[in-house]
């Protein structure tokens, strides 16, 4: 029997455990996700695949890359959308911006029995809506596990954007000589839309290569399986970062959810480090604490790229880096799901050239040969 899967957003932790409850007892069988964070939800929805999602429009209305966040998601997944909120007035609001349903929430302390089922018959006519076999939902309906399945398309090709010929940046650029020593160290940065675009770097890249290091903001299991999946698909060998590992070439190393890492210098190579800290930029692991390290470890030896995702970090310590005399790439804003730290990065001078996803490998290939 077919099964489906449903993504819950919902801000508050308590409140999404309740909402997940009431779906799960509902919908026998469904596969169920939750998140409370915009980026979270933006990267679950690329690699979960829900038929539908279901919003809280309290979430839906805040404002993220200058538009609200119901519309970035309705214009980033074909899954139908359903919202709820406290309001009933409301409801134009959310199908203005392309909501499939709106419900109103139950007052605290009512009975939410009426509202949950409300909830299941709305999933339901959504999934009927988008093809999905709603009605096959039910006891005898089984789990789906391939959660992790490859996304080559290909994103729109435009040629690559020196900085020189692109929109002149708030800040200032530090001026850079670049030596001609070999780069020994890639860092990657990258967050909402990051796991789609290292599925296209990555299986695109050839040895010999520097060793790469890449701080993606992922919870913890998901970041063990995206190493995993990737490991499947690359002919560089690809594995979930380790506190004391020696980073080697032709080795990518991604930093486990929840844990900070940095890189140090021992003994004429490096070696990692993997620590559970505070959320710098309300993210960790957090590019920033992984460029700023690199930026100290590897100077002018250091190539730094900054990939789509919400919000700013990575952008301070791409910027420590090129002031090192790393070379430095930002994602083009076509090709970014997100453009927020990529452009966050552009702004204040940190990035020398922005080059389209579909080109960020060869270019990569291309810095890495002329050594």
């Amino acid at each position: 029997m077919v099964t489906i899967r449903v993504l819950v957003m919902e801000p508050s932790a308590t409140a999404r455990d309740t909402v997940l409850a009431g779906i799960r007892s509902r919908l026998a069988g469904a596969q169920l996700e939750g998140a409370t964070e915009m980026d979270d939800a933006i990267m679950k929805i690329r690699m979960f695949k829900p038929d539908v999602i279901v919003l809280n429009l309290f979430l839906g209305i805040q404002q993220t890359d200058n538009q609200m966040f119901l519309s970035l998601v309705v214009h980033m997944t074909e899954a139908p959308v359903v919202t709820y909120g406290m309001l009933a007035k409301t409801r134009s609001c959310a199908e203005s911006m392309g909501a499939f349903s709106y419900l109103a929430k139950p007052k605290p302390g009512a009975d939410k029995t009426i509202f949950f089922d409300e909830l299941a018959a709305s999933i339901r006519a959504a999934c009927e809506k988008n093809g999905t076999k709603g009605q096959s939902i039910g006891r005898s309906a089984t789990v789906a596990r391939d959660i992790w399945p490859a996304q080559r398309q290909a994103p729109p090709k435009p040629d690559a954007v020196p900085l020189s010929d692109g929109a002149a940046p708030t800040g200032t650029r530090p001026a850079i000589r670049h030596t001609n020593v070999p780069i020994r160290i890639i860092a990657i940065g990258s967050s909402t839309g990051g796991t789609k675009a290292l599925s296209d770097i990555l299986p695109s890249l050839r040895p010999p290569l520097p060793p790469i290091v890449i701080a993606q903001h992922i919870p913890p299991l998901f970041s063990e399986r995206l190493a995993e999946r990737l490991n499947n698909e690359c002919r560089l060998h690809v594995k979930e970062a380790e506190a004391g590992d020696i980073v080697r070439s032709n080795t990518v190393y991604i930093a486990p959810g929840h844990k900070h890492m940095t890189l140090k210098r021992i003994d004429g190579g490096f070696q990692l480090d993997c620590q559970p800290g505070r959320p710098v930029h309300g993210v960790c692991p957090s590019a920033d604490v992984l460029f700023h390290s690199v930026a100290q470890a590897a100077g002018d030896t250091a190539l730094g790229i900054i990939l789509t995702g919400m919000g700013r970090d990575g952008a301070e310590g791409l910027l420590d880096m090129l002031r090192c005399g790393a070379r430095t790439i930002g994602q083009d804003k076509l090709s970014s799901v997100v453009y927020g730290m990529p452009k966050a990065a552009f702004d204040i001078g940190a990035v020398e050239q922005q080059v389209p996803l579909a080109k960020i490998a060869r270019t990569i290939q291309e810095l890495c040969s002329k050594d």
